[in-house]
Parts: structure tokens; sequence; C-alpha cells
């Protein structure tokens, strides 16, 4: 006798496939990137809301088991290699970013091969443990956004400025002649700050910049009043 389909408690093979999930980790909260659906939720989130939220993209938590985690926040020190030291680590840390900067936090490392050194991150205890209760069953790796751009950069001859725009922050990263000049993330509240700061690295590099010169990324990037307003302010980029 051929066995027989059983009828009752089945799941879907669809629903059992083992889901991955990309969140990019902002002062301004947990930013979900799932296909073409992007989702801001703030750090006084609730569980509910995160859950329902993904339930309305067919995403059970219980079924997420890996997460990519990606940084977009100021704490962090490229170290050249030649200066790089485990030692030493935790004393750059705190003279370049302020004494005690480190409690609190988690150091987490990232290979640069473009520039030839390692990107030390600092990742709040309090956000980790957000994700851990949010996602108890997954693995969940954190990286930084800085050191995955890098890793996707060409030795430009010309200048190339990449503005990562998020809410009231950017992460600038120019290249310039092929070498990694600057690397930074800026907190602004207008578009006058971000222009400022923006005219400031044209003056300080004595870049002749044109809307080459520019490369505009990161979720804010696609905001037309802010585009407006940088034109507007002299910052040669495209309307859209």
């Amino acid at each position: 006798m051929k066995n027989q389909p059983v009828k009752g408690n089945t799941i879907p093979l669809q629903a059992k496939t083992p889901i991955s999930l990309s969140i990019q980790l902002e002062k301004a909260g947990l930013r979900f990137k799932i296909d073409s659906n992007d989702a801001l939720f703030p750090w006084n989130s609730t569980q509910l809301s995160i859950k329902n939220w993904l339930l309305d993209q067919s995403i059970q938590i219980r079924l997420i088991q890996h997460i990519s985690v990606e940084l977009t926040t100021e704490l962090f020190l490229l170290t050249p290699l030649e200066f790089d030291s485990p030692i030493y680590r935790l004393g750059f840390l705190e003279k370049a970013l302020g004494e005690g900067v480190i409690d609190g936090h988690e150091v987490h490392e990232q290979a640069v091969d473009f520039a030839q050194a390692n990107l030390l991150f600092l990742i709040p205890s309090v956000w980790k443990d957000f994700l851990v209760l949010n996602f108890p069953l997954a693995q969940i790796h954190y990286s930084h956004l800085l050191a995955n751009e890098l890793a996707k950069t060409k030795a430009y001859i010309y200048p190339r400025i990449q503005l990562h725009l998020f809410e009231k922050s950017v992460l600038v990263i120019l290249i310039q002649q092929g070498q990694l000049q600057l690397a930074n993330v800026f907190p602004y509240e207008s578009p006058t700050e971000l222009a400022f700061y923006l005219h400031s690295i044209r003056e300080a590099y004595e870049i002749q910049w044109t809307i080459e010169t520019f490369q505009l990324r990161g979720p804010e990037h696609t905001n037309s009043i802010l585009r407006q307003s940088l034109i507007e302010l002299e910052i040669p980029i495209e309307l859209i």
C-alpha cells in the first residue's frame, strides 16, 4: 500500500525555508531592507510592532536564522596596519573618540584592504541586546558601512566623494589620486550645515568639483527637498 499524503498540521515548504535579513543600525533606529521595502523603526519601538511589520512581509521571526547588521554611526577608528596593535587598540580608541567612550560598547574589527588598515568600530551594548531580544534564534553578523563601501571602491584618479545620506547624518568618503583622504560621519540638522561641511572639504583638499564628483547613496539620497536645498547652496548634484 502506497503512503498517502498526510493532511492536517502540514506547513508549506516555503514557510520552512530559513530566512536571512539585512538591517542597518542608525542613530534614529533600525532600518530593515527587504526586497524593495525599506522601513525605519525608532529605538523605542516595541517588539510587537517589528513582529507585525515582518509578518506583513510574510516573515516569521522564528524562521530568521541569519541577520547581517551594518552600522552607519561615527564611533569608529581606521587604523593603518603598520600602527595597529591589539595591545594599544583601546588606548587609540579612547584617544581618538574620547576617554570612557568604550564604556557600554563592544569593540568590533573589520579589515579594509583598500586603505591597508583595520576598522575598529563600537556597537552600543543596548543595541545588541535589543537585537538579541527581538531575534533570539538568529546568528547575527556585524559590519560597518564604511568598511563595506571601501571594499567596493576603485582607485579613482579624479576626486570622488561618496555621500551616504541618513536622517540627520551623512557618511562622507573622499577618494583622491587613488588614495583614501577622508572618511567621516557628520551629524547635521539642516541642509545649510551639510553644505557648509562639504564646502569645507572642497577648500581643505582644493577640489574643483563637478556633478561627477559626487555619488549620492543612502536612504535620504532620493530626498528631493534636501537635494534642491544643496543645489541652491552650490553643491553640484543633480535634481531628481
